[in-house]
C-alpha cells in the first residue's frame, strides 16, 4: 500500500504558484535514484522523481533550495526511513574521529525554520561595509538559481573550475544601490572591482548571517569511543542520501514493529513535526 504525508513548506507565503503544504508519495520500486550520480541528482529529482511523489503539479524548479533539501530529506525519511550509515564522526569531547560505519538517526538532524514574516528581499546597509558606500539587497536562491550558479563559466578559472561560493553570493544579489536591473555579470563586475577585500568579507559574512535558514549540514550522535551524545555527522540531501544500507531498513523496520504494537510512543512522524533531536539514540557500528 502507499504511503503518504503532508509536508509544510520552510518557505510557506514567499511562493506565488506553489502550495505551503504539498502531499509526499512513496517513490515507485525501480527509481532513477539508484543509478543517479552526483552530477545529475538535482535534475532527477526536480524532473522525474518529484513528478511522481508529490501529489500536486508546479514548477518544482521554483522552489528555494532550503525547501528542495527539506522535500528530499522528508522524501527519504518517508521512503526509506530515519537511519543513515556515515563513515566518519568526530567527537568534540574526546576530540577524536572515528572512521568505519556507523548507523545514525536523520532526524537528529535540525532544521532552522524562517522567522515569522520573512520576505526573502534582505538588505544589507552601506553602514556596515567600511567603504563601500552603497546597500545591497539579497535573496535566497531557488534551486534553479542554485544549479545555474554552480555551473555558470563566467566564475570559472583558468583550469574551467569555478568559484561556486562567489557564484552564489553573486545570484543572491538583487539590487545593488537600489538598481534592481544590473545582471550577473554587472553584480560581479562590481563586487570585484568596487568592493575592497575587507567589505567583500564583511558582505559574505553578512550573507551567511541574513541566509542561515534550512536543513543542517548534519547531526549529533553517540561517539564510539567515549560515548558522549556530541559526536558529529554529515548527511548531505546528495544521491547517496537515497541509497539506504540492509541494515538501515532494518532498524527501521524493528520501530515500525515496535510502534504497531504499541511499544514506541514517539513515531518518526512527530519526530519530523517537531523539528527537535532525538534524544538517546545511539550510534550503531555496522
Amino acid at each position: 500500500m502507499a504511503i503518504s504525508e503532508k509536508v509544510e513548506l520552510l518557505g510557506k507565503g514567499l511562493y506565488k504558484d506553489i502550495p505551503d503544504t504539498l502531499t509526499l508519495k512513496s517513490i515507485p520500486t525501480g527509481s532513477e535514484l539508484d543509478y543517479v550520480g552526483r552530477e545529475d541528482f538535482q535534475e532527477t529529482m526536480l524532473d522525474i522523481i518529484f513528478p511522481k511523489a508529490i501529489e500536486e503539479k508546479c514548477n518544482f524548479r521554483d522552489l528555494l533550495e532550503v525547501d528542495f533539501q527539506w522535500i528530499c530529506r522528508c522524501l527519504r525519511i518517508l521512503n526509506y526511513g530515519p537511519y543513515y550509515t556515515t563513515n566518519s564522526l568526530y567527537c568534540s569531547v574526546c576530540d577524536e574521529v572515528s572512521s568505519g560505519e556507523y548507523q545514525v538517526d536523520l532526524r537528529n538532524i535540525d532544521v532552522k525554520m524562517l522567522p515569522a514574516g520573512f520576505t526573502n528581499s534582505l538588505t544589507i546597509s552601506k553602514d556596515e561595509f567600511i567603504d563601500f558606500d552603497d546597500e545591497i539587497t539579497i535573496h535566497m536562491l531557488t534551486i534553479q538559481e542554485a544549479m545555474n550558479a554552480a555551473k555558470d563559466t563566467l566564475f570559472a578559472d583558468s583550469n574551467g573550475d569555478i568559484n561556486t561560493q562567489f557564484a552564489r553570493l553573486c545570484y543572491m544579489i538583487s539590487s545593488i544601490g537600489g538598481n534592481s536591473k544590473i545582471a550577473v555579470p554587472e553584480r560581479k563586475f562590481q563586487i570585484q572591482n568596487k568592493l575592497s577585500s575587507a567589505d567583500f568579507m564583511l558582505l559574505k559574512s553578512k550573507v551567511r548571517e541574513l541566509t542561515d535558514y534550512g536543513l543542517r549540514a548534519g547531526g549529533r550522535s553517540v561517539c564510539p569511543r567515549c560515548h558522549s551524545k556530541e559526536a558529529a555527522f554529515i548527511a548531505l540531501p546528495d544521491e547517496r542520501f537515497f541509497r539506504p544500507t540492509v541494515g538501515n531498513l532494518r532498524s527501521w523496520k524493528a520501530d515500525r514493529l515496535a510502534e504497531n504494537s504499541g511499544k514506541s510512543s514517539t513515531t518518526a512522524g512527530e519526530s519530523r513535526e517537531r523539528n527537535e533531536n532525538v534524544p538517546g539514540n545511539e550510534t550503531t557500528k555496522v
